[in-house]
């Protein structure tokens, strides 16, 4: 017979995480309480301004089943930031334990306190309504306690400032105008600094700063600047600058993917060659130079060590890491191009960088619009122009797009001459050359790219075995061609679709 304690190991090692499953209940189970409870003092309310005697018939009902829900909505909070939020030392998820604790050990006092009141109301006397008028203020406070943990519990999902953000947002800084000053010449960069711009923000942009940005901070962990990642005392700090296997967020990153605790959570996680990117710039000092732009643009030196950084530009792709001019004809020309039916997006909350879809514009886009198009290239990293009117001419107008990582141009008159004028993309990964006009002369071209990996060929002159051949010369393109095995049906046609003559020999 097997001992029970090696039952037990065995469960605890392969077994279903019950409290942690238990703790991410808490979102589930909160908000009934929350309901329910405010209902009550709202009806009571209501009862006592319309001036009816007696209590509401909805009151106690209603404040016992959220007293006793209350409990659960405690319990599985505890569970819940034992787990997902152990080890955190951000006070907003302290107050939100303690207030909501004392919040449901209040309404548990509320509807035991009502079920006395309910007995004295039966003969109503003066001592009993005044301890009714008594009830609901009391009953009025204990909305407000309920509001305030409702809004620390958003805080520490959406970050904090949420809601005082919207409703009372920070004044603009009034721009002041251009000065004339003499050109610089650009520092040079040195190697960790070059690292971090052109391998570890891309990944923290990528990977990050959806849950630890501006707008949530998971955990009380923020990631999109020097001054958050390495703010409080070295201790505190998620990332340890020369030692990637004493920091939490590099430990969490090489977790397997069936870990609650790895991240990020969801999704395949980092490849193998980004945890490497990751370690080398931990080890090497975690070097964050001032004003590093996404785009991995020149930055001014300032790589100096985290504890002693002063200022810096934010590494989330904000606007705060682009010039104004670039910012304010992206953003004019946006209006313009969404008047025609342009989608234009940032590729993330808060970020400068542009995701555009022109491909539903009516009427299409022409040459014309090649200007427009070309005051958003610096910041466009997807750009779909699929359907377009564009033609090589149009095209070249656009301009350098340094950031653009995927282009369609499906479904267009452009040819050899308007990807030629495009010059070297450097970030370029997929192109959509679908029903294009191009030839076999383009395959210099699409070769030069250096981080292109996907060409859509199919119905070009591309499309050809000796095409497809000089395009997967040297393994790093992929052409999909015509010859693109596409999944057919193996299940006989359904009555309905089944030939004329077959339905008349039936």
């Amino acid at each position: 017979m097997v001992p029970l304690t090696e039952i037990s190991s065995f469960l605890a090692a392969t077994g279903p995480d019950l409290p942690r499953a238990a703790g991410r209940l808490h979102p589930l189970v909160v908000h009934f309480p929350i309901a329910l409870a405010l209902v009550a003092v709202a009806a009571e309310w209501w009862r006592g301004v319309r001036r009816i005697e007696g209590m509401s018939p909805l009151t106690m009902p209603l404040l016992w089943i959220a007293a006793v829900s209350a409990i659960a909505a405690t319990s599985t909070g505890w569970l819940n930031a034992a787990h997902e939020h152990d080890g955190s030392t951000d006070p907003t998820l302290d107050r939100h334990r303690w207030i909501g604790t004392a919040t449901t050990v209040a309404l548990l006092g509320m509807a035991w306190w009502g079920r006395s009141l309910c007995a004295a109301l039966v003969h109503p006397t003066a001592e009993a309504f005044a301890r009714l008028g008594a009830f609901r203020w009391m009953a009025a406070v204990l909305a407000v306690a309920v509001g305030v943990t409702g809004h620390l519990g958003g805080e520490l999902v959406y970050g904090k400032g949420y809601v005082a953000k919207a409703l009372f947002p920070p004044a603009a800084k009034p721009t002041e105008p251009p000065t004339e000053a003499p050109a610089a010449e650009p520092a040079a960069l040195t190697p960790s600094e070059l690292h971090f711009i052109e391998r570890v923000q891309p990944l923290l942009e990528a990977h990050c700063i959806e849950c630890h940005g501006s707008r949530r901070q998971r955990g009380g962990l923020r990631m999109d600047s020097r001054e958050a990642l390495f703010e409080g005392e070295e201790y505190e700090w998620a990332v340890i600058p020369g030692k990637s296997a004493d920091s939490e967020v590099f430990k969490r990153v090489i977790l397997g993917r069936d870990d609650p605790d790895a991240m990020p959570p969801e999704g395949p996680g980092l490849s193998q060659e980004e945890i490497e990117a990751l370690r080398t710039w931990i080890d090497e000092g975690a070097v964050w130079p001032e004003g590093a732009a996404a785009a991995g643009a020149a930055a001014p030196t300032g790589g100096a060590a985290p504890a002693e950084s002063a200022g810096s530009a934010s590494g989330s792709g904000s606007s705060e890491g682009v010039p104004a001019d670039v910012r304010a004809k992206a953003e004019s020309a946006a209006r313009t191009l969404a008047a025609r039916g342009v989608l234009v997006q940032p590729l993330a909350l808060e970020s400068a960088y542009l995701d555009v879809n022109a491909s539903r514009a009516a009427p299409p886009l022409g040459a014309a619009d090649a200007p427009l198009l070309a005051d958003l290239a610096p910041l466009v990293v997807n750009l779909n122009l699929s359907q377009t009117a564009l033609g090589d001419d149009g095209l070249a107008a656009i301009g350098a797009m340094p950031l653009l990582e995927r282009l369609r141009l499906d479904g267009t008159a452009i040819g050899d001459g308007g990807l030629a004028a495009l010059g070297t993309l450097p970030k370029l990964e997929s192109v959509n050359l679908v029903g294009t006009a191009v030839t076999p002369a383009s395959v210099a071209w699409l070769r030069a790219q250096p981080a292109l990996r996907r060409v859509y060929v199919w119905r070009t002159g591309l499309d050809t075995p000796e095409a497809i051949a000089a395009l997967r010369e040297g393994g790093s393109i992929d052409p999909i061609g015509g010859d693109l095995p596409l999944a057919q049906p193996t299940t006989p046609p359904m009555p309905e679709d089944a030939p004329a003559g077959d339905a008349a020999a039936q």
